[in-house]
């Protein structure tokens, strides 16, 4: 029997369903157990989110500092044969609870010397978050093999709408009966049991070298590289407004509140503007780089850690 223990951290059920669809093939299968369990933040986030609770969870998200989580419950005797992580993201970051999850004893105890997959579901910008996940797997004593992104396909600004949308009432409807549907679409949700027959195999094989090839001829990674370029020039931005915001208190305390709306102020207007001028500049360049940028490209479809200074 090989048994699989997937963890989760999903507010609306969107990311439990993609992961249980990606897991189909093993779920039927009479010789795999699968176990689900999800994580629990103290106190738990609220969905809806109010508007300054939102905004409240950058600086803590993006610098990775952990909050508080129940314990899993697993049973510390059990020896899994594949760990599964599933995700959303928040401010271009894995989710607090994720990171408090990942930067635990717990962590350390389940995930060494395991084989991980990582799934996501994201907006459109998953790579920094993908990045800080991998580290954090590594430090926990696990070693990533597969890596699966579902994510919103429609335009940028208009998956920002829907999104926020969706974020703020827990509607998964069409904003003003003319936006699209926020979120993965159905479809997408819908086609990824592709995914579980290569995973299966690999699983009773014992053998998850290569997983990750085959998983990308399946299109378990898709880029827009303008975005891509938008994500890694935001990044840094965040971290320096996360910095600014915290000199002046933690979550909750009422003083950074007018820095959070700062960013939120800043954030819209990058969307809106700075986001497609940094689209057209990157494809006037473009021809110019392509080969170092295509070779970044097929860095972050993979697996492996790049260590800074290296």
């Amino acid at each position: 029997m090989k048994k699989v223990l997937v963890i989760y951290y999903s507010q609306s059920g969107q990311g439990k369903q993609i992961v249980e669809n990606v897991l189909q093939d093993l779920s039927i299968h009479p010789d795999i157990r699968i176990d689900f369990k999800a994580i629990e933040p103290v106190p738990p986030y609220q969905f809806p989110w109010r508007d300054i609770s939102f905004w409240d969870a950058m600086p803590e998200c993006v610098k990775l500092i952990p909050g508080k989580i129940k314990p899993l419950q697993t049973d510390k005797n059990e020896d899994y044969d594949l760990i599964v992580l599933e995700y959303p993201i928040w401010f271009l970051s894995p989710p607090i609870p994720l990171t408090t999850f990942l930067k635990s004893d717990d962590a350390k105890s389940i995930l060494n010397g395991k084989p991980v997959i990582t799934v996501i579901g994201a907006r459109n910008m998953w790579v920094n978050a993908q990045e800080d996940v991998k580290k954090m797997i590594k430090d926990a004593g696990g070693r990533l093999a597969g890596n699966i992104v579902l994510h919103d396909r429609h335009q940028n600004i208009i998956s920002v709408v829907t999104i926020i949308y969706w974020m703020l009432t827990a509607k998964k409807e069409r904003f003003l009966g003319i936006f699209p549907k926020p979120g993965i679409s159905d479809k997408d949700i819908d086609e990824a049991v592709r995914f579980g027959p290569v995973i299966r195999d690999a699983l009773l094989k014992n053998d998850f070298a290569g997983l990750q090839q085959k998983l990308l001829k399946l299109n378990a990674v898709e880029f827009k590289p303008d975005v891509v370029q938008t994500e890694l020039t935001a990044k840094k931005i965040f971290h320096k407004f996360a910095a600014f915001i915290l000199k002046k208190g933690g979550p909750g305390d009422r003083r950074r509140y007018g820095r959070l709306k700062l960013f939120k102020y800043y954030l819209f207007f990058a969307i809106l503007f700075v986001s497609p001028l940094v689209s057209l500049v990157f494809y006037i360049l473009y021809p110019f780089r392509k080969k170092a940028f295509n070779k970044k490209l097929r860095y972050f479809e993979g697996v492996t850690l790049e260590e800074k200074g290296n």
